[in-house]
């Protein structure tokens, strides 16, 4: 599996990026061919929701799968570093903890969860829960 992260912030590991992407892939028993995990503005990223989901909203990750479900992962997961950070404050965590989660929630979508409903938020909650727990041996 191939992983590029494009334009990440000063601090963010790749290794343990990679190591992120490949125990959720693992986990949901996935294969990938390759992950771009790209870093935009705040600003950029809002434009992509509006422009591909009509939603005119800040957010933290948008992921594209760019393969048919029953093949190997091809996708990109677009992250905002700014947002995630708002995100960190809001909810009292590290701005570490809360940059892995999103890149869980991201691979998520990838591997074919959604999102729209409260109840299926919630089960992505749990899931991403259960992988934060794992990956607390990365020590990020």
């Amino acid at each position: 599996m191939k992983i590029d992260i494009i334009d990440p912030p000063a601090g963010v590991d790749a290794s343990q990026f990679e190591a992120c992407v490949r125990e959720v892939f693992s986990g949901e028993d996935k294969t990938s061919e390759y992950v771009n995990i790209i870093f935009l503005s705040i600003d950029d990223l809002r434009l992509m929701k509006k422009e591909y989901f009509e939603m005119d909203v800040y957010t933290d990750v948008i992921a594209f799968n760019l393969n048919d479900p029953d093949e190997s992962i091809e996708g990109e997961i677009y992250l905002s570093h700014e947002q995630i950070i708002e995100n960190a404050k809001s909810f009292s965590t590290r701005p570490e903890d809360e940059l892995i989660r999103v890149l869980i929630h991201g691979c998520l979508h990838l591997c074919g969860y959604e999102d729209d409903t409260q109840a299926l938020k919630d089960q992505m909650t749990d899931i991403e829960n259960q992988y934060m727990e794992k990956l607390k041996g990365l020590n990020y």
